[in-house]
C-alpha cells in the first residue's frame, strides 16, 4: 500500500490533541493514516471522558457522604475524588489503550500474512496482562457498584439503621421526650402568667393616663350631675318638639286643614281652636323649666368643677407620679415577656436536638452506627429480604461494570481495523530489526578488528628481538590487513554473534 498517496487528516485542535494523549497514539504516524483512524481515536478518547466524569463524580459523592458534612462540600475530598478517577485514566491509558495499538496491529499484520507476535509464550503474557488489568477494573466496578446501590437506596437504607437505633434507645428516648417537654410545658405556663401580669398593668396604666387627663371625671359628685345634665337635656329636647308639634295642630285647625288626627277641618277660632291653644301654652311652659333646670344643672357642674380646680394640681402630680411608675414596671414586665418567648420559642425549635443531646448523654446510650459497612450490611439484608430489590442491585452492578470497563470493552471486544495500528505494530518491529542488526555489525565489526591486529603484531616482531628489547612498541600494521570483513545487512542468526565472540576471545593472548 502506498502511505504516500493517502489524504493527510485535518488540523489537528486541542481536543484532538488531548485524546491522542489519552489514548497513546502516536501524532506522526497518525499523519500517514486515513481521518477514520481520528475518528476512532477521537471516539475512544470521549468514553474515556465519560468513563472518567462518572468516576469522578461518583467517588465525590460517596467521599462526602461518608467523609463530609451534608450541606457543605469539601474540596479536598473531590480533589481526591479526581485524582482517583485520573489514577485510573492513567492506568487505562498505559495498560490497555497504548499495548491495545499494538497487540490490534500484530492482528492486523497476521491477517496481512505476517506473524510477529511472538509465539504463544508472548500471547499468553499479553492475555495475562489484560487480564490483570480487567480484574482490576471488576474490582473497581464492584465498588462503584455498592457505592451507586447505595446512593440510589439511601432512603431506605437511612430508615432501616434509624430504625435500629431507636429501637435501641428506645427506653432513653422516651425519657428524654419527658423530660424535655416539661421543660417546655413550665416555660409555656410561664408565658401564660406573664400575659395575664402585663395585661392587668397596662389596664391599670390606661386608667391613670385617663385620670390625668381629666382627673374630675372620677369626681362622684360630678359624675351625677353630668347624669343629671344627660337627662334634663333629653326631657327639654322632647318638650320641645311637643310644643313644634302642638304649634302647628293649633295652625292647621285656624285654616280648617285635616294635617293631625284631632284636626276637624273647619276654619276659624272653634273650640278645638282654643284648646290646641291651651295645650300649646301647657307644652311652651313645660318646655321653659326643663330649659331652667338644664341651665341649672349646668351652672351647678360648673360650680363643682371651679371648686375641685383647686385640688386637680396636686392630683395630676400625685396622677403623673403613679404613671411614671406604672409604666417603667409595664416596660419590664414586656422585656421579660419577650425573653420568656424567646426562651420557649427556642425549646420548642430545639425539642429535637434537646431530645438527641440528652439521650446521647445516658449511660446506655448505643450510637448510630451509619458508616460504610453498615449501609453494606443493610443493603445485603434488604436483598435478602426481597428478591426484587435484589434483580435491581444486581442490574446497578451490571451497569456500573459497564461504566467503569466502557473504553477497555470499547478497545477489547470491539474490533476496528485501523491502517494507524498496523502502521505502529510494523515501525515498532522493524524498529527493533534495525537496533538489532546495528547491534551484530557493530560487535563483528570490533572483534575482527581486535583478532586482525594481534595478527599483524605477531608477524611484524624481528625473530632475534631479546628481552631487554621486548618493551619497544611494534610498528604499525597496515591498515589494509587489518579490515574487518563485512558481512551483508540483514537479520542474523542466533548463532552468529555468539560465535564471533568465541571466535576473538579465543585468538586473544
Amino acid at each position: 500500500m502506498d502511505m504516500q498517496n493517502l489524504p493527510p487528516i485535518p488540523k489537528i485542535g486541542l481536543f484532538t490533541k488531548l485524546s491522542i494523549k489519552l489514548t497513546g497514539a502516536d501524532k506522526e504516524t497518525l499523519l500517514l493514516c486515513p481521518e477514520q483512524d481520528l475518528a476512532n481515536i477521537r471516539a475512544i478518547a470521549e468514553i474515556m471522558l465519560c468513563t472518567w466524569l462518572y468516576q469522578a463524580a461518583l467517588c465525590t459523592i460517596i467521599s462526602q457522604r461518608l467523609f463530609g458534612e451534608s450541606e457543605k462540600i469539601r474540596p479536598e475530598l473531590v480533589a481526591v475524588s479526581i485524582f482517583i478517577a485520573s489514577f485510573i485514566l492513567c492506568i487505562d491509558s498505559y495498560m490497555v489503550m497504548r499495548s491495545g495499538w499494538h497487540l490490534s496491529g500484530i492482528e492486523e499484520l497476521k491477517r496481512g500474512g505476517l506473524d510477529i507476535s511472538g509465539g504463544p509464550a508472548a500471547r499468553i503474557k499479553a492475555g495475562i496482562f489484560l487480564t490483570i488489568r480487567i480484574i482490576l477494573s471488576v474490582c473497581i466496578a464492584q465498588l462503584t457498584a455498592i457505592f451507586l446501590s447505595i446512593l440510589i437506596f439511601s432512603a431506605d437504607i437511612n430508615a432501616r439503621t434509624q430504625n435500629v437505633y431507636q429501637q435501641a434507645n428506645a427506653r432513653s428516648t422516651s425519657e428524654a421526650v419527658a423530660l424535655v417537654d416539661a421543660e417546655i410545658g413550665r416555660a409555656t405556663d410561664a408565658v401564660t402568667v406573664q400575659k395575664a401580669h402585663v395585661g392587668a398593668l397596662t389596664a391599670q396604666v390606661t386608667a391613670l393616663r385617663q385620670n390625668e387627663i381629666n382627673p374630675t371625671e372620677n369626681d362622684p359628685e360630678i359624675q351625677q350631675t353630668q347624669a343629671e345634665i344627660a337627662q334634663l337635656f333629653a326631657q327639654k329636647t322632647h318638650a320641645d318638639d311637643d310644643v313644634r308639634k302642638a304649634e302647628s295642630f293649633a295652625s292647621d285647625e285656624l285654616a280648617g286643614i285635616k294635617g293631625a288626627l284631632g284636626n276637624s277641618g273647619l276654619p276659624g277660632d272653634g273650640p278645638r281652636r282654643r284648646a290646641a291653644m291651651e295645650q300649646l301654652e301647657s307644652t311652651k311652659n313645660r318646655a321653659q323649666d326643663a330649659t331652667r333646670a338644664l341651665e341649672a344643672a349646668r351652672a351647678r357642674l360648673e360650680n363643682l368643677r371651679k371648686q375641685s380646680a383647686s385640688t386637680n394640681a396636686a392630683a395630676k402630680q400625685q396622677l403623673h407620679d403613679q404613671l411614671l411608675t406604672f409604666d417603667a414596671t409595664l416596660a419590664a414586665e414586656n422585656d421579660k415577656l419577650s425573653s420568656l418567648n424567646d426562651q420557649l420559642t427556642r425549646l420548642n425549635q430545639g425539642r429535637s436536638d434537646a431530645i438527641r443531646n440528652t439521650v446521647e448523654k445516658s449511660r446506655d446510650y448505643v450510637p448510630l452506627d451509619n458508616g460504610l459497612l453498615a449501609q453494606i450490611t443493610a443493603l445485603e439484608h434488604m436483598a435478602e429480604n426481597d428478591s426484587k430489590i435484589a434483580a435491581v442491585i444486581l442490574l446497578l452492578d451490571l451497569v456500573s461494570f459497564g461504566f467503569e470497563l466502557a473504553a477497555v470493552l470499547a478497545k477489547i471486544t470491539s474490533f476496528v481495523p485501523t491502517t494507524f495500528a498496523a502502521l505502529l505494530a510494523r515501525d515498532a518491529y522493524l524498529q527493533a530489526v534495525r537496533i538489532v542488526n546495528d547491534m551484530t555489525a557493530e560487535l563483528d565489526e570490533t572483534h575482527g578488528h581486535k583478532g586482525h591486529e594481534v595478527d599483524n603484531l605477531i608477524a611484524a616482531a624481528p625473530a632475534n628481538l631479546g628481552p631487554q628489547d621486548s618493551h619497544q612498541a611494534p610498528e604499525e600494521p597496515d591498515a589494509s590487513a587489518s579490515q574487518p570483513f563485512k558481512r551483508p545487512r540483514g537479520r542474523p542468526r542466533k548463532s552468529v554473534a555468539n560465535e564471533g565472540i568465541i571466535g576473538s576471545s579465543e585468538q586473544e593472548p
